[in-house]
Order: C-alpha cells, then sequence, then structure tokens
C-alpha cells in the first residue's frame, strides 16, 4: 500500500509541476503590468523625483548641487538592479534615460569635486535632457498598459 501511494505522490508532484510550468507563461502586456505594479512604478517616482531635485538643484550651491546628483545615482543603480521594464516600445528610451541619468549625474558629482562649475552644470543640463526621455519611456509604458 505505500508503495501505491508514494507513486501516486511522485504521479500528482510530475502533473502539479508540468501545470506550473504551462501555468506561468504570460502574455507581453502580463509581463509589464507584473514589473510594474512589483516595483517599476516604484523605480519610476525615484527616478522622477530625484531628477526633479537635480533640476531644482541647479539653481543652489555646489553641495546641494552634488548631494542632488548622488541621490540621482542611487535612484539609477536600483533602477537598473530591478530590470528593464518587458516594454519593446518603451525599453530603448528606459536604457537611454539611465545612460543620460548616470552620466549627467557622475559629470555633476566630478564637476562639484573638481569645484567646474562648467563640467558640474553640462551634467545637471545631461539630467535635465533625460527627464524628457523618462517621459516618453513612462507614456510608452502607460500606452501599453492601457492597451491590455
Amino acid at each position: 500500500m505505500r508503495f501505491g501511494v508514494r507513486l501516486l505522490t511522485v504521479a500528482t508532484a510530475t502533473v502539479a509541476t508540468g501545470v506550473l510550468l504551462v501555468g506561468c507563461s504570460s502574455t507581453p502586456a502580463e509581463k509589464l503590468e507584473d514589473w510594474w505594479s512589483s516595483g517599476g512604478d516604484d523605480r519610476v517616482k525615484a527616478l522622477s523625483d530625484s531628477s526633479s531635485q537635480v533640476n531644482t538643484a541647479s539653481m543652489q550651491v555646489m553641495d546641494d548641487k552634488r548631494t542632488a546628483c548622488q541621490e540621482l545615482l542611487a535612484a539609477v543603480a536600483k533602477a537598473k538592479k530591478y530590470g528593464t521594464p518587458p516594454s519593446e516600445k518603451a525599453k530603448g528610451f528606459w536604457a537611454e534615460a539611465l545612460t543620460d541619468f548616470e552620466h549627467g549625474s557622475n559629470a555633476c558629482v566630478a564637476g562639484v569635486d573638481q569645484k567646474d562649475e562648467p563640467q558640474t552644470n553640462e551634467g545637471i543640463r545631461e539630467v535635465q535632457r533625460a527627464i524628457g526621455i523618462l517621459a516618453s519611456a513612462v507614456s510608452m509604458i502607460r500606452s501599453d498598459l492601457e492597451a491590455k
């Protein structure tokens, strides 16, 4: 009798595994919704808030610029770690925004450290340009989510 129970358990586990594997496939829209609701929206908000702080800091003293740029670098690192949105339309803009945010913030911090105001300001301008690129990525993500 034990043999029959063990055989039934193995068979049930095999069928359950097969159902899980087949049942876990999802559409691109579902993957995007999962990405968004599991933290993508938080990454977008952090990038938006941090880049806005850099924009505001552009009119402030050098130390404020450094702090804002460092915060944006931290938001970029978290966004990179979280991953690219599974949206064919948005992923290029997302990658470009992260690259520009990172490059501009690094230039900003380096400029502050070297007391090089033109370099600092050029880094900030790059961040400001990337705000529009992020907005394009988010617009495409939202469009894909609404089309679902």
